[in-house]
């Protein structure tokens, strides 16, 4: 066995070899993860091997497989479920002791770990897979995990964050953004545990950050609400008046409302600036305008593509993202369109 093949190579052999009689291939494929076993590629052969037999099972066994694997993610959702319940309900001792269970459990099977040549996540929605591609460029193929590592994280890191763990909590809840880098919901947990130890000048750098993947208006007002905070903590108001009156276009928010009436009352004014005024302090600070454009511009090329291809439902989910920012009218009469053509 030549130890300097690449795993392309290494797998173009591996799949000459398959005679198209399921049983032999299936015999033959278990030899040649086998014969691989002490490769540096070992991983990634095994795994390639395990979806070309994949292939060649039955319909009917494929069938019993993908209930297995439903049946496995019930019992996972089930379990996740009980941990929201109690951590609603405010039993934080239990819901820990439940959620560590979880964490144990799934790191100790570590099924779904990156090798040579993919990379897992667990994406919720496409949106933020594509963003993912965008901003990460990976070199990997992307694959997705059947567990949601992202979900069980994030559980666990608020409830170290109830517990005031925030060290632990920072670490659970960079685990949750590893599965799913471009979650808005996690990331703004994550950055929560570096403002609560007043670490805020981490805290606004995360923030910014979060920016680049903020595509929900209540995730970019958000994102303002985070630097309107940060700004005064430095007992910069403008600024922080400026992020929480653009905040308000995307969210209506007590919280944004509650602190332009603390600033006025730490100033003594009440600052109102102009569009003008305002634009010329995001340049002066270097505060983005979100969304980013290219973000909208993703949304809008995919919403167009499936469009003009009839798949009016991935037309309508991609489109919406541009109308909560845009109305413009010929974008407006496509959306329109595709929502009655699936009754929605």
């Amino acid at each position: 066995m030549d130890e300097n093949k690449s795993f392309e190579d290494i797998m173009k052999e591996i799949t000459h070899g398959l005679t198209g009689d399921p049983a032999s291939d299936m015999k033959y494929l278990e030899e040649q993860g086998e014969k691989y076993k002490d490769h540096e590629y070992s991983k990634e052969i095994t795994r390639a091997c395990g979806r070309l037999m994949y292939e060649l099972i039955p319909d009917d066994t494929k069938e019993e497989i993908g209930r297995l694997i439903d049946n496995d993610n019930k019992g996972f959702e089930a379990a996740l479920e009980e941990v929201r319940f109690n951590h609603y309900e405010k039993n934080f001792g239990k819901a820990l002791k439940l959620i560590e269970n979880m964490v144990r459990k799934y790191e100790t099977w570590n099924m779904y770990a990156d090798d040579a040549v993919s990379e897992y996540h667990t994406f919720r929605e496409p949106m933020q897979e594509i963003i993912y591609e965008y901003i990460a460029q990976p070199q990997k193929e992307l694959r997705r995990a059947q567990v949601d590592y992202s979900e069980m994280y994030f559980q666990y890191g608020s409830l170290l964050f109830e517990f005031k763990r925030w060290e632990d909590a920072e670490a659970a809840l960079a685990k949750a953004m590893r599965w799913n880098p471009t979650y808005a919901r996690v990331a703004f947990e994550h950055a929560e545990t570096f403002k609560v130890r007043g670490m805020i000048d981490e805290f606004k750098d995360l923030t910014m950050d979060i920016f680049r993947y903020a595509y929900r208006p209540d995730d970019v007002a958000h994102c303002y609400r985070n630097l309107a905070y940060y700004y005064v903590e430095k007992k910069e108001y403008k600024p922080a008046v400026c992020c929480l009156l653009f905040s308000n276009q995307y969210e209506k928010n007590q919280v944004a409302m509650s602190e332009l009436y603390y600033i006025s009352q730490q100033t003594g004014e009440i600052y109102d600036p102009t569009a003008e005024e305002l634009h010329a302090v995001f340049e002066v600070y270097e505060i983005p305008y979100a969304p980013d454009v290219e973000i909208l511009k993703l949304a809008y090329g995919y919403g167009k593509h499936f469009y003009d291809n009839g798949d009016m439902h991935s037309a309508v989910y991609f489109l919406e993202i541009v109308t909560w920012f845009h109305e413009d009218a010929d974008l407006m009469e496509m959306f329109e369109d595709a929502r009655s053509k699936i009754g929605s």
